[in-house]
Parts: structure tokens; sequence; C-alpha cells
């Protein structure tokens, strides 16, 4: 398969968001009950809900991405600049993970009242991942129809 400037884009694009985000994650494998971990990785307070719910939740998520996620992506964004079938496929799979888990992320923030009203929440901590993976999905679609 031809490697164009839009698969470039957007394989780069995924190793970078994925690169943060697994490198992050397994911050919060490591030290998952730091004031840190919490402040910058999980958002919100576990004071504000149930302690162990807050964990729970964030804790799934910190050991399946870097663990499951970015291990489909990462080969996905290779496979892709080498112009390989698998590649595209791979990046395929590995764009549900970023809207899918977004829906979850907007009604925890919206319930637990962790969302705020600002363009870096609205833009940066909530709505580049499921623009990406929307993106990411029908151009690897439309590139396996070819």
């Amino acid at each position: 398969m031809a490697v164009t400037a839009p698969t470039w884009i957007i394989a780069v694009t995924g190793l970078v968001l994925m690169g943060m985000l697994a490198g992050l994650q397994l911050v919060a494998v490591i030290r998952p009950r730091s004031a840190w971990t919490i402040e910058n990785i999980y958002g919100g307070s576990p004071d504000d809900t149930d302690p162990t719910a807050y964990f729970a939740f964030n804790q799934g998520f910190a050991w399946a991405d870097p663990f499951i996620w970015a291990p489909l992506q990462i080969g996905g964004s290779i496979g892709m600049l080498l112009g390989q079938q698998w590649g595209f496929l791979l990046a395929l799979a590995a764009s549900v993970p970023f809207w899918y888990t977004a829906i979850f992320y907007f009604v925890w923030d919206r319930d637990l009242g962790f969302r705020e009203r600002t363009f870096t929440y609205w833009v940066v901590v909530w709505g580049m991942w499921p623009l990406f993976g929307v993106v990411e999905g029908i151009y690897c679609f439309v590139r396996l129809l070819d």
C-alpha cells in the first residue's frame, strides 16, 4: 500500500498520542495512589466520590492502555509507515478505543463533577482523543477498501 502524506500524519500522530498516554499510564501503574498521579493523570479527587470506585475505574485504564491498546496503535502506526495492509488493519482496530473510551470519560466526568468549562478540557483533555480516533478509523477503513 502506498504511504502518503496523510498516512504519515495519522501514523505519527497516533505514535505521539499513544506514546504520551502509555507513558503516563505506566506512571499510574507504578504509582497508582501518588498525589502527582491523581492530579495529573486521573484528574478530580478520590475524596469527591467513593475512593474504591475512583481508583478501580482509573486503574483499569492504567493497566489496559499501555499493555493492550498501545501495542495495537504502535504496531498499526509502524505497519502503516511500512505500507503494510496489516498496519492499516491494526490501526483501524486501535482507533476504536480513542472514541469508545471518550464516552466513558464524558459520562464519568459529568456525573462526578470533574468536567471543566475550559478550552483545555474540551480540546486537550477530552476532545482530541475521540476526534483522532474517528479520523484514523475512517482513513484506515477507506484505505483498506482500495
